[in-house]
């Protein structure tokens, strides 16, 4: 069924004959359809929802049965008689239906009730934060596929790149234009380029890898027909606000909440006890029956007694147990109180470092395209002198080597300057809200 489900989610990516890629929307719907972890979160929530039941069922009347069978097998010997010794067996048995209906309690249930509506927001909050993490790990992986992908395919046009500039150094040292060295040059750094290429191919497979255990796929690969789709050539160069990003956090961040919502159930929690410290006051009433059989100083039939009354219970000293679980809830409250300043400063900080990372990734962006245009530029013209004779070989070789450094950090800005923006939206929350 789980499989059925995956197969389902990614249908659209698997059967398009002419895109086999798989995009980043597409990851994180298959990722919070798939993995376990968010199936884990929900049966928290179902639990939640099970003690909230739970705290509002002292609202209702609590009725219990009672029934019993007994043997009783007596030797009796009265003080009013004591010549004489008497002895009896016979059997009893009889039922009783009680209610009790709890009318008063120092408001306690209602802060119960209250305080699990709480943590089943709380589970809730929780839930969110779960997928928030998801996301965030999808989406870095994601692009740290793409940065591999995009290093295997520089690195494979430096190879290429010198292995025909090594044709061309065999025809021409086969003329005698130029020494052996130069075609062991281009052999080497053709060799160069392939064993860089393995490192890159093995952080794309780590990369894809992790992408299948986040999607919960069968086998833990992703499928030949399902890789990362490429990184496009625009980006976004608006500049996020770091004041406006913070608001946006504080009223959307999962965890946030959460702890927002645990503190609300801490200050029901010290209601309940102070509520404890009150009367109790309720309604109790009995029917009961019950048969002898076998006595022989009473007649065959069954007796039966019903009451209703009302019942007061007020724990007057408890040695100081009521007051100490009050104190301990408040100070549960102080110290979840640090703890939500201490994430909201954390927050603060981490907006603040996403958007300077955004304006630095963008600024450097623009300038490795400027870097890599010219780069290319001084690459063709070295080239082409080189083969009229007047470039040396180390100038050729620099020029290359400049070319592909150019091209793979351009690659690495342009992902870098995506993955910053998406790193801000995770920290605020809104990586939710693009789902």
């Amino acid at each position: 069924m789980k499989f059925a489900l995956i197969l389902f989610t990614l249908l659209p990516v698997l059967l398009a004959a002419e895109s086999t890629t798989l995009t980043l929307t597409a990851l994180r719907r298959a990722v919070l359809e798939n993995n376990p972890s968010v199936q884990e979160s929900i049966e928290r929530i179902l639990s939640a929802e099970a003690v909230l039941k739970q705290a509002k069922s002292p609202y209702l009347p609590t009725l219990t049965l009672h029934g019993g069978y007994d043997v009783f097998d007596t030797s009796t010997h009265p003080d009013s008689d004591l010549q004489h010794r008497f002895a009896d067996s016979f059997k009893e048995y009889g039922g009783s239906l009680r209610a009790n209906w709890l009318i008063f309690d120092g408001f306690a249930r209602r802060a119960r009730a209250l305080s699990a509506d709480y943590n089943l927001q709380r589970s809730e909050q929780l839930s969110d934060e779960t997928r928030r993490l998801l996301l965030l790990s999808a989406t870095t992986t994601f692009r740290q596929a793409q940065l591999a992908a995009e290093n295997i395919r520089v690195l494979e046009q430096d190879q290429q790149f010198n292995r025909r500039l090594e044709s061309d150094a065999r025809k021409r040292f086969d003329a005698g234009a130029v020494p052996e060295t130069d075609v062991y040059n281009f052999s080497i750094r053709a060799l160069q380029a392939e064993s860089s290429l393995f490192q890159a191919q093995l952080d794309y497979d780590i990369a894809c890898t992790v992408l299948a255990e986040l999607m919960a796929l069968p086998g833990g690969r992703l499928p030949e027909n399902m890789q990362p789709e490429k990184v496009g050539a625009e980006l976004p160069d608006s500049q996020p606000d770091p004041e406006l990003e913070l608001q946006y956090a504080l009223g959307h961040r999962p965890d946030y909440k959460a702890v927002e919502a645990g503190w609300l159930a801490l200050e029901q929690q010290v209601r309940v006890a102070k509520g404890n410290r009150l009367p109790k006051v309720g309604l109790v009433g009995d029917i009961s029956y019950f048969e002898n059989e076998g006595v022989s100083t009473v007649d065959n039939y069954g007796d039966y007694v019903s009451f209703v009354g009302v019942g007061l219970q007020w724990d007057l000293f408890s040695g100081g147990r009521k007051t100490q679980e009050v104190q301990q809830a408040e100070a549960e409250m102080r110290a979840l109180d640090q703890q939500r300043e201490s994430l909201r400063l954390s927050i603060r900080s981490s907006i603040q470092h996403r958007v300077d990372e955004a304006r630095t990734a963008f600024e450097v962006y623009k300038k490795q395209k400027q870097i890599y245009e010219l780069s290319v530029k001084v690459r063709d013209s070295v080239k082409k002198s080189y083969n009229a004779g007047v470039a040396s070989i180390t100038r050729l070789n620099e020029v290359q080597t400049d070319s592909t450094r150019s091209e793979g950090a351009l690659a690495a800005s342009r992902i870098s300057r995506l993955l910053t923006l998406e790193l801000l939206d995770a920290e605020t929350g809104r990586i939710l809200e693009e789902q």
